[in-house]
């Protein structure tokens, strides 16, 4: 097998045809002394590409690997991948490493994949960041193309050990941007009506006239916006994830001008907290292992302008989180109510007035062809549904957030039919169930 590298090496090396060939690998003696010197010539690497490939390694290539700001990848990757991972203070080993795990086409270095990786560029790109790459990217394609044509790097062997991100593929992707920005509008985007009276631009002109244009969060139709707007303000602490004032605020653990708008434990509260939390431990690069990573949640949610009113609710229960699940009545071969719920509601009841209202979250199972539909059409089709009451009387959820109310907080239930019309003032009133 060296044989046959020596001999195609041979074969580009100036002064060779493709006919020739060394006396050793021939078997036959040189003709004359001649003949020796131009072999041993021949079978030396040139000097100037070896001394070009490596001099544009360290001018260019090294720096990368220095610098103190991350890579152009960042803009992709908010962990765990970064291009400094690839680069080695060996050029031998760098090439060796990226030739072995196919970032490096000898053949056609234009077509290099890792040319390609750092090529890729978000729809939304910096000006800062567009330079960076540019800047790598010519780096790494002077750097290749003169790698390709050094004997020396070419007869390098790899040592098995590929340079690169240590942590699974599953966790890479979980740090892409485009994964985060889809979370955050499974968790807090879809929730955001809630918040758009005070903090909405095209709803909120008494607020910013009080308070100033800062007032002003929410970006209309852009949720990558908004995410950018709440983390340059401070809305989210990364370092103390549970003090953030997104989640501080509205449930008036701090001074909030919007009143309470949640409380700990709620749908509303858990989807920002899970979205805050994992975005934290995401971007400090804590998740190492598959198994580490947060289960997916199996139902996707809206918020809709459907209102429900429960009234009789016992004064017992002022200020206790009630909860209320919506079952579908279904006919057909096995008729019966749904065995998945099809909206959802909490609130703390008003002991006070015996009632509890509520705007309704319409929901479906991620997957599935209802999960597509909900998202145009916020609104639930009429017909008959049981109305599942739950009420935190023990106040677990202050406890422990993530608790899921269930048969110990199940204090009954009522049927309900509804043509389910949007809008405060045309809510869909039923009795509390009694005793």
């Amino acid at each position: 097998m060296r044989h046959l590298i020596v001999l195609m090496l041979l074969a580009v090396l100036p002064g060779a045809t493709s006919c020739s060939k060394p006396a050793s690998v021939a078997g036959e003696k040189p003709s004359n002394e001649n003949d020796v010197t131009q072999a041993s010539d021949a079978a030396k690497p040139d000097a100037k590409s070896t001394g070009a490939a490596l001099a544009v390694f360290n001018q260019r290539i090294l720096p990368i690997m220095q610098a103190k700001n991350p890579s152009s990848c960042a803009e992709c990757h908010l962990s765990g991948v970064d291009l400094k991972q690839y680069i080695h203070e060996s050029q031998e080993k760098t090439f060796a490493s990226m030739r072995d795990a196919g970032l490096i086409d000898v053949k056609n270095p234009d077509a290099s994949k890792i040319l390609k990786f750092i090529g890729r560029a978000p729809k939304k790109s910096t000006i800062v960041s567009a330079k960076v790459r540019k800047q790598e990217l010519e780096a790494f394609r002077a750097w290749i193309h003169a790698a390709v044509k050094d004997p020396t790097l070419a007869m390098t062997q790899g040592d098995g050990k590929l340079l690169g991100p240590t942590i699974p593929d599953e966790v890479i992707r979980h740090a892409r941007t485009d994964r985060v920005l889809a979370s955050f509008i499974d968790n807090v985007w879809t929730e955001i009506g809630r918040c758009a009276a005070c903090h909405s631009p095209d709803r909120n002109q008494k607020q910013v006239a009080k308070h100033g244009e800062e007032v002003s969060w929410i970006t209309l139709g852009d949720p990558q916006a908004t995410l950018d707007y709440m983390l340059e303000a401070d809305l989210i602490d990364t370092d103390k994830p549970e003090k953030s004032l997104i989640l501080m605020k509205p449930t008036l653990q701090l001074k909030h001008g919007g009143g309470q708008k949640m409380v700990i434990g709620d749908r509303t509260y858990k989807q920002f907290r899970r979205f805050i939390e994992d975005y934290t431990a995401t971007i400090a690069g804590k998740y190492k292992s598959a198994d580490e990573l947060p289960k997916t949640n199996n139902e996707v949610s809206v918020t809709s302008e459907i209102w429900m009113k429960l009234t009789g609710v016992p004064a017992e229960y002022d200020k206790m989180l009630l909860q209320v699940d919506l079952y579908r009545w279904q006919d057909g071969d096995d008729p019966g109510w749904s065995k998945t719920r099809w909206a959802t509601a909490d609130r703390p009841a008003f002991g006070k007035g015996k009632l509890w209202q509520q705007s309704l979250t319409i929901c479906a199972t991620r997957g599935t062809r209802r999960a597509e539909q909900i998202a145009g059409a916020k609104r639930l089709p009429p017909g008959r549904y049981l109305a599942k009451i739950y009420i935190d009387r023990e106040g677990q959820l202050k406890d422990d957030y993530r608790y899921v109310l269930g048969e110990a907080e199940f204090v009954g239930q009522v049927e309900i039919t509804s043509r389910w019309p949007g809008g405060y003032g045309r809510m869909t009133v039923a009795k509390f169930p009694q005793p």
